[in-house]
Order: structure tokens, then sequence, then C-alpha cells
């Protein structure tokens, strides 16, 4: 019996071999294959060599297993534990099991839900890949059927109203949620399917899919970026009218009547704006300054009173300055024929933050030329029929009908004009009129936290593209995913106030090579555990998980996965 190295494609690797003889001829027989030397060095060989030779035979100790049958089943994944730690932590288990559900209910609806989203933190994939595979995971669900899955989705569709609203008060109470500052923000999500209902249609695909149907979301998320609650909404619902079923949620379900809301441009109208303050909240939204009155423009783009703030490059200029602001506008509410039935004067007191900045003034400058050069083009061809102002570069273009009413194009210099002064400005209208001007910049800045939700919650946990059909479905992926995100941004957070500072997806490679062999010995069956990322020990330590020991046999590790 020897270890043999075999070279494939400039590759090495190891097989244990027994040698005998068949007549005259010298014979090689293989009993394990154990893998490229490389791979087996990276994950820790030397260590499994030293904790196998405690069964290699001696004299006086016949029952001592033999490694030569030593062959590698599969590889398992225990890092998930660290997410089942903090799942334990908000009481999920307890949560779903407190539901409503039918005493009918045979299968392990709980057991079932944490696998799914396990899943979507760790190796996102279909419900029918994730079932297949089930057994990656160790000691996770892997006695329920495919439907059953289907049918935990639905338990989480028909409870999301109460999962949200629990999940918001352990954050609250339990982690000492701040949510005096709430951030908005909408984003699509589509499906590899033309098929319109009353959930799936067609509309504006913030990730450009002009051809395939989509849902809307609205998420909300605290001023840390931890997820409060979310609302879904059919694929051709304008960003706008999305506010006010989010407002009702803060006040009904969660109870919530000091809030500032904190959103962009696209949820700037005044209606929105009227429907936060009757709500009794308040607003910081970005500002649509070409929409105002020229008063409040010429106002605004005047240098005078602008205060310099401090920036760490000599050449950049940054400036800010405070103006009170009435909104005034008159708001009408319609039937179904169109006809106003209700049309009432509506005012509302607000401040502007103003803003310069020499780096956004060349940003502005670089996106008009840019603009100006793709419009040329069309204007050299003189090409009527590509035009689409629905492209924005294509405001640009003037239009004019000449002699035998032939339209002829060309550069609209008024306009371009018109926009040049604006370069460099931008303006935050806010309600809360005790709030600091810094402060506002601050609150409004923190819309990245949103937007990095919004990624995570695309890439990371790859929520789209969906291709669930049943809208019941739909839903429950979303709650899984919404859970999955809780999980994970709270993991971040607690990296973070230890300076600890990676990304989602840096946190799930590391908890992905968390890993055992499933190896077997004359029938038997051990893990042996193999090299780690650096990120996943630190992890472990800080949710205080002891690591498993280099093998274990399944008693062991049954002990183990108990942590």
């Amino acid at each position: 019996m020897f270890l043999k190295s075999t070279i494939s494609k400039g590759n090495t690797y190891l097989q244990i071999v027994q040698s005998y003889r068949e007549g005259d001829d010298i014979k090689h027989k293989v009993f394990a294959n154990l893998g490229r030397l490389d791979f087996l060095l990276a994950n820790g060989l030397g260590n499994i060599v030293k904790s196998l030779h405690k069964y290699l035979p001696d004299e006086g100790a016949p029952n001592k297993l033999d490694i030569t049958t030593l062959e590698e089943k599969e590889r398992v994944n225990y890092g998930y534990i660290a997410y089942k730690k903090l799942w334990d932590k908000f009481s999920i288990t307890e949560l779903l099991k407190s539901l409503n559900i039918s005493k009918k209910i045979k299968y392990e609806y709980v057991d079932i839900i944490f696998s799914l989203v396990i899943n979507r933190l760790m190796q996102p994939s279909s419900k029918l890949y994730h079932y297949n595979h089930r057994e990656h995971y160790l000691a996770t669900d892997n006695e329920s059927e495919l439907h059953d899955i289907y049918r935990s989705l639905k338990v989480l569709s028909d409870n999301k109203e109460e999962i949200q609203r629990d999940i918001f008060e352990k954050n609250r109470n339990l982690f000492n949620m701040k949510v005096d500052i709430v951030l908005y923000d909408v984003t699509t999500f589509h499906y590899e399917s033309q098929k319109v209902d009353e959930l799936r249609n067609y509309g504006f695909s913030k990730a450009h899919k002009i051809n395939e149907v989509q849902v809307v979301m609205g998420l909300l998320v605290d001023n840390e970026g931890r997820p409060i609650g979310y609302e879904l909404f059919p694929g051709n619902t304008f960003d706008g009218k999305t506010m006010i079923k989010i407002l009702q949620k803060l006040k009904e379900k969660f109870e919530l009547n000091q809030v500032i809301i904190v959103a962009d441009k696209g949820l700037n109208s005044k209606i929105n704006l009227k429907d936060i303050k009757e709500a009794g909240f308040d607003y910081v939204v970005s500002a649509r300054i070409r929409n105002m009155t020229g008063k409040v423009q010429t106002e605004i783009l005047s240098q005078e009173n602008y205060e310099e703030i401090p920036t760490e490059k000599k050449d950049e200029s940054y400036k800010y300055k405070v103006m009170d602001h009435k909104y005034n506008f008159i708001y009408e509410e319609k039937d179904n024929n169109d006809k106003v039935t209700k049309r009432e004067k509506i005012s509302l007191t607000e401040k502007l933050v103003c803003t310069f900045s020499t780096r956004r003034a060349r940003k502005d400058e670089s996106d008009r030329l840019r603009g100006i050069e793709k419009a040329q083009k069309i204007i050299d061809r003189q090409d009527t029929s590509s035009l689409n102002k629905k492209k924005g570069f294509q405001r640009y273009i003037h239009e004019e009908v000449k002699e035998e009413k032939k339209k002829v194009l060309s550069l609209d210099i008024e306009k371009i004009k018109n926009e040049e002064r604006f370069d460099g400005y931008y303006a935050i209208q806010y309600s809360k009129l005790d709030m600091s001007p810094l402060e506002v910049i601050n609150k409004y800045h923190d819309l990245y936290k949103i937007e990095e939700s919004f990624r995570i919650l695309k890439t990371t946990m790859e929520t789209r593209p969906i291709f669930l059909r049943n809208n019941e479905h739909i839903e429950g992926h979303f709650v899984v995913c919404f859970l999955a995100f809780l999980l994970e941004r709270e993991l971040e957070l607690r990296l973070r106030r230890l300076e600890i500072d990676y990304s989602a997806e840096k946190i799930k490679e590391a908890l992905n090579s968390l890993e055992f062999s499933k190896i077997e010995i004359e029938g038997r069956t051990f893990y042996m555990k193999s090299k780690c990322q650096s990120l996943a020990s630190k992890i472990m330590d800080l949710l205080r998980i002891k690591q498993p020991g280099n093998l274990l046999n399944e008693e062991q590790i049954i002990d183990y996965m108990k942590l």
C-alpha cells in the first residue's frame, strides 16, 4: 500500500494504491482518489494526516480502522451556523411557529423556510436546484418533498405582514434600532416571462429589461441600512404612487408617528409631500430645481450667501446656503371618469439646502457634452426617423418644419445654454425646520445605504430573475429574501462595529469556505475540516461559535451542529 501521484493536464493528483500480483505481472489497485495535490495542501492535508494517524493499525490494537479504504464522498458546508446564531437571536423559529397555521400541516415548514433563507444567503439558486442539493448544508432540512417547499412559500405569503411587524419590533427593542430617520426607495425585479397578471406587468425597468414582466418593490431601511419593511406593487406602478401604502404601513402596522422620510428625486411629487405631512411625518427629498419658479431658481443660482465647506482636495470647492421656501400648488382628486371631485390649495412650509460643487459642475458639463455629441450624429444624418424623446440626449435637438413641410434638425442652443446655468448646483427640500443644513445633507447622503441594499438583494442574493409562476409563491420568495437580507445586514453591522469591514459578497465567500470533507473508512463516516478563510474565523469568533476539530465522527458532528 503506498501513495501514488499522477499528472493530468498540468495538475498533480494523489491516490492510495495497493500492489498485487496477477500471474507474472505486478498490477496496482486504486483504493481511494484523494484529489488534486495543490487543493489538498491548501485545505490542510497535514492536519488531516495527523488526525488520521490515531486510526492507524498497530500491534495490540487490531480493531483500529484501515485508512486504505478511505474515500471522499462529498463536501458539506457548516458555515451557515453563523446565520443560525442570528436566526435564533431574532427568535424567528418561535415567530414562525406562532403563526396561525392550519393544524393539518404535517411538513416541517420552519425547517424548510430556514433552509430557503440559508440557500439565498450562501448559494442562491432556484427552488428546484435547492431541493436537489439540500444536503450540501450539513444538518438542515433534507426530508421534505418539493411540493412542501412551495407550500412553505404560501405560509410566508399569507403571513408576511405579521412577520415584518414582529421583526421590526425585535429590531427596535432588541437591537436598539433608531427609526427617527427612514430611508425609502423603489426598484424593480424582472421575470424570465412575458405573462401579465395582477402582480407581474410591463413597466419602466430599472434593469433595462424591456421585454420581460416585473414587479416593483418599495423598501424601507433605517439609517444604518437595516431593513424595516417592504411592499410589492404591480410591475407597471409608477415610483411616486408607492408612497401612500408605505406611509400606511409606518403609521398603522409599525405604529410610528415621528419619522423623517428620506427619498430621492423620483419620489418628490406634490402629492407625496402632501401625504407625508398629513400622515404626521417629515421629509428630506431631492429638489427638482428646474421645475421651480424663476424667482426661486435665480436665488439658488446666485452665489450670494453661500458658505464654504472645507474639502480634502485644494482644487475643489463645496458650498451651501439655506433658503426658506413655500411650496404652493393646487391638489385635485378625480373619479374614474377623470372628473375633478375635489380641488384645494395646498401650501407646505419648508426649507431648501442649496449646494454648489465644482466636482459636480465638471460632471454635469461632461454628461451634457456626451449628450450633445450623440445628438449631433443624428443632426448630421438629418435622421428624423430615429428620434425618440425618451432618450435624454435628444432634448438637445430642435425640430423645425421648413418648406414643403420638411423637418430640419439642429442643435437647440438656447436649451444648452439654459442647462449650463445649473452646472454644479443641487438642492434638498426638508420640512423639519429645526434640522441643521449639514444634518440634512448628511441624512440625504445616507440614501446610498438603500441603494446598497438593493444591490445586495439583486446581486449577492440573486433575488432576480424570478422563475416562480404563482403569485403567492412570488410573495413568499420575497419574504425569504427579506429574512435573508435581515440576517446578512445584522452580521455585516456587527463586523463593522469591530472595524472588520467586508462586503456582503466577501462574507458569503468566507462562510462558504467553512466545509467538511465527508469521507468513508471501512463503511464508517467521518468529517474532515477544510482550511477556511481568515474572515470566516473572525466571524466565528465574533459570534462566539467554537470551531470544530479537524476530524469528527457522525456522533460528534451531530453534537457540534447543535451549537
